[in-house]
């Protein structure tokens, strides 16, 4: 059984960064944003470490942490605050907690801290196996990675033709690796082509291959990938950009399993399992007949679909931390740290260009970047938009996402002002101080020590 972890934080920002973070660890991740809620899901679920923030709606963390002891004085307790002092620290570990944090922190320090407790103290100690090791290059955690994995499992073994769909940059080419690699074909080799890049006659002659004289340039015979791939795989990547005269020659290769060289009489039989992949919408293609149905159902045999990159943003730590020592091992650099708020940055945006567009991102910060943490100001997106809300989302999201703004706007008109701002929205300065951590809005308008014009 998983180790439970109970976190309890009121900034959304900083509770679901953890929670991916811890998930990612093998753990089981349960949350809670104020204190009476949090005291109510521990005594629900029992869990086996709690985190919690030192400032929270209701109950405070050194409340919270008193009470739990009271109920469950083995269970460990792991105070976080974004005010870190030595006392602080000392009078929490003196109430009983397990250990102490303080913002801002690395997610190594946080993993280190919670694997050492199940490792020395937890009664419950679990093996918690690290969860981004990937299945042939393909990472992820998330409920549509593990059963697109399942489903390359369960169809590697049978030759049938594979439809792979998804957008540009979502991973089709590991995922046609991945079915190769599995299959009684993995002995011999898997060869791909992509369909747009090349002409008719040079797609063609590619495919299928070419005698000596078949053409202008042809000096000598060539074989295509059909029979280059005899005895294993083909991958035909953008399947969706062939020309209806092509399309009606590969129909008739994947129906007879034999072809003709451009410019050959000889038939030749091959045995090859074929994988197509196409970014475009083939059923649309069919309904303007730019592609036919008959090439469509011989290939849509097994369907796979790759979800885009922002529809399961719960893998996107485990693909950071897995490009990010790819690179760093590349560049012969030390592995630098990523903090929660980074992380938190990276998994907020929305990445049009998929995992090809974070793999490049990657590279490029880790190339620029100097010191041994990339921070969140080193993280800029050039004209890109950030992930939209979707319709229809919780009341409290929407009230938080509105406060934020009047906050920020009232900041902008302050010219960064706190006390002057604090004075246009009718509220305390240090309230103000609260929900600018809260919203993370203190690198934006300055330190809390006067950095900005402050007039206090």
């Amino acid at each position: 059984m998983k180790p439970k972890i109970l976190v309890i934080e009121d900034d959304r920002t900083m509770r679901e960064g953890i929670a991916t973070v811890l998930k990612l660890q093998g753990y089981a991740i349960h949350t809670a944003e104020d204190g009476h809620s949090g005291a109510q899901m521990f005594r629900e679920i029992h869990p086996d470490l709690v985190i919690s923030d030192m400032k929270l709606p209701g109950k405070g963390g050194m409340n919270l942490l008193q009470e739990f002891q009271d109920q469950a004085p083995d269970t460990p307790f792991i105070l976080i605050s974004a005010f870190g002092t030595i006392d602080l620290a000392v009078n929490a570990l003196k109430l009983g907690a397990r250990d102490f944090i303080a913002k801002p922190f690395s997610i190594d320090e946080l993993k280190s801290k919670v694997a050492h407790i199940f490792e020395d103290h937890s009664p419950r100690k679990t093996e918690v196996k690290v969860a981004r090791d990937s299945f042939h290059g393909l990472v992820g955690t998330s409920e549509q990675m593990q059963k697109l994995i399942a489903q390359i499992k369960q169809i590697a073994a049978v030759d049938s033709p594979v439809l792979i769909t998804g957008e540009s940059g979502t991973g089709k080419e590991l995922i046609a690796r991945a079915l190769h690699l599995e299959s009684p074909r993995a002995s011999k080799q898997i060869v791909s082509i992509n369909c747009s890049a090349l002409t008719d006659t040079l797609l063609e002659s590619e495919l299928f291959g070419h005698e000596k004289g078949a053409f202008t340039g042809a000096v000598r015979q060539h074989q295509g990938i059909f029979e280059q791939a005899h005895g294993g795989t083909i991958l035909l990547d953008e399947i969706g950009d062939i020309s209806a005269q092509l399309q009606v020659k590969l129909l008739r290769v994947l129906q007879n399993q034999s072809f003709q060289r451009v410019g050959g009489t000889e038939q030749i039989e091959v045995d090859v399992r074929v994988l197509a992949a196409t970014n475009r919408d083939l059923q649309s293609a069919m309904d303007k007949r730019l592609f036919r149905e008959d090439l469509f159902f011989r290939l849509n045999v097994l369907p796979l679909t790759l979800p885009a990159l922002r529809e399961r943003s719960e893998d996107i730590p485990g693909l950071v931390s897995h490009f990010v020592e790819l690179k760093c091992n590349r560049l012969k650099r030390d592995v630098p740290e990523i903090c929660i708020r980074t992380m938190t940055k990276l998994c907020e945006y929305n990445w049009p260009g998929n995992i090809r567009e974070l793999e490049n991102f990657l590279e490029r910060l880790l190339i620029f970047s100097e010191g041994p943490a990339i921070t969140p100001d080193q993280i800029y997106f050039e004209n890109a938009p950030r992930k939209k809300e979707q319709p229809g989302g919780k009341l409290n999201d929407v009230l938080e996402q509105t406060e934020r703004d009047l906050i920020r706007n009232a900041l902008n008109w302050a010219g960064g002002i706190k006390q002057k701002a604090a004075r246009k929205l009718g509220l305390k300065t240090s309230t103000l101080y609260y929900k600018m951590e809260k919203y993370d809005l203190f690198n934006e308008f300055g330190g809390k020590n006067g950095k900005s014009g402050e007039d206090e």
